[in-house]
């Protein structure tokens, strides 16, 4: 593979984990049942900030950092290698299984 190619595959790898931080914050947000005003009081970030990821937006760098500190998600998982990419992914998928059993259990 050429270097060119392994940087886009990099990069695509990167963003399709980016894409997963607006589920990522709103699951925990839901978690802590906190309203999007809430959590960006917690975050330190501006309430619209929040609203903005949420929906699909990227934050500026400072909330970025601020929102995957609250979430206490390495910024590791996002840039790690496919070798990487399963224990954080476990990791993801356990703390995603614990949230449903949570919410199903508040039924």
């Amino acid at each position: 593979m050429t270097k060119e190619r392994q940087r886009n595959r990099i990069n695509a790898d990167t963003l399709a984990r980016l894409d997963q931080l607006p589920a990522m914050l709103k699951a925990e947000r839901d978690r802590r049942g906190l309203s999007q005003r809430a959590a960006a009081d917690q975050i330190g970030i501006g309430f619209s900030t929040v609203a903005r990821v949420e929906s699909g937006k990227w934050p500026h760098a400072p909330g970025f950092l601020a929102i995957i500190a609250w979430l206490d998600v390495p910024g590791g998982w996002f840039l790690a290698g496919a070798e990487q990419q399963d224990a954080y992914r476990r990791g993801w998928d356990d703390c995603a299984a614990a949230v449903r059993a949570a919410i199903e259990g508040g039924r």
